[in-house]
């Protein structure tokens, strides 16, 4: 099915407020803030990564141009303002790439010509992209999932035999410059930290609403018993929030760290006011927000953030519908 970049699927239909989905916690790109925090996220983990994405021998064998034939095809879902599509559609030229979001992302002069983006909620399936892409790639989408044993089903519905899936999602919580996880202190004590309790706060709220939207080691184990999917590898990215860390020969940590902290200060109050609605007191939540701020801009403690990617191939096994739907088809 073919997808312009400026008209939504015939089934989809745009958000009447975009601002804020029911399920995903965090604002859509139709927040300029938050659509410049998703591209400074993208900027520090692609440096962090030294590449756009995890599994890279997997990814560069799975895109290489073809003599004949279709060429490959790439799918972003929750493409949010659509830099990591826009990125891969440059690298890989001879590529077709589609970003999806419940948020239309509106191409402009710098687009790539083998780029588009169209309306999707990633809760509906993707049969409506039809069954042939190459790599599917989803970064920090987890909050806005229902139910990650079904989105694992339904990506293997789509993806080729040898295709490629890449996850990755964020920690809610931080590390130290040792790259141990803060503990889970009181306020006042010692180790205690504003932007670490804040996102531990939101991990428990969530955890309260029935979703453990934060583990992905979970996810990890739903890629290792699916029949559909050889698990293939991890690979960890910490990255400083703050320019604390020095540069090495091969990563430029600093603006990693500049471009993090950025990234944290701008998600942080989203959350805060998330928290606040979810029945936490105000007074103490904007306490804690003037002390991220004040973290942040000092460097203290020095903090790190862990990004997780995994990377799985799709498997020779024929996709097949759950018993349980089958039982109930009429």
């Amino acid at each position: 099915m073919n997808v312009t970049a400026t008209s939504p699927f015939p089934s989809e239909k745009p958000q009447p407020n975009p601002t804020y989905n029911a399920i995903y916690d965090l604002p859509t790109i139709e927040n300029n803030v938050e659509r410049g925090r998703l591209d400074f996220q993208h900027t520090a983990l692609r440096i962090a990564l030294s590449s756009l994405y995890a599994g890279h021998d997997y990814v560069k064998a799975r895109l290489a141009p073809k003599k004949e034939g279709t060429q490959p095809r790439i799918l972003d879902v929750g493409t949010g303002s659509g830099i990591w599509a826009e990125s891969m559609a440059r690298e890989f030229p001879h590529a077709q790439v589609l970003g999806v979001d419940l948020t239309l992302v509106t191409p402009d002069a710098n687009t790539p010509p083998n780029c588009r983006f169209g309306y999707l909620d990633a809760n509906d399936g993707f049969t409506s992209l039809g069954d042939s892409f190459d790599v599917i790639h989803m970064r920090s989408v987890g909050g806005g999932i229902r139910d990650q044993v079904r989105l694992v089903r339904d990506v293997a519905r789509v993806l080729k035999p040898g295709g490629v899936f890449l996850w990755s999602g964020g920690d809610m919580g931080l590390y130290n410059e040792n790259y141990e996880q803060l503990p889970r202190v009181a306020e006042g004590q010692e180790e205690w930290c504003a932007m670490h309790a804040i996102l531990y706060q939101f991990r428990e709220v969530t955890l309260k609403q029935g979703r453990n939207i934060h583990d992905i080691e979970d996810f990890k184990t739903l890629l290792e018993d699916s029949e559909y999917f050889t698990y293939r590898g991890q690979e960890n990215a910490f990255c400083p929030v703050g320019a604390w860390k020095e540069d090495t020969p091969k990563t430029a940590w600093k603006q990693v760290g500049e471009l993090f902290a950025l990234n944290i200060g701008r998600m942080l109050p989203s959350l805060g006011s998330l928290l606040v609605q979810s029945g936490r007191d105000k007074e103490t939540i904007d306490r804690w927000l003037a002390t991220v701020k004040e973290e942040i801009e000092t460097c203290n403690p020095k903090t790190q953030a862990l990004f997780r990617h995994l990377w799985a191939v799709r498997t020779e096994v024929e996709w097949a519908p759950p018993a349980a739907e089958v039982a109930k088809a009429p």
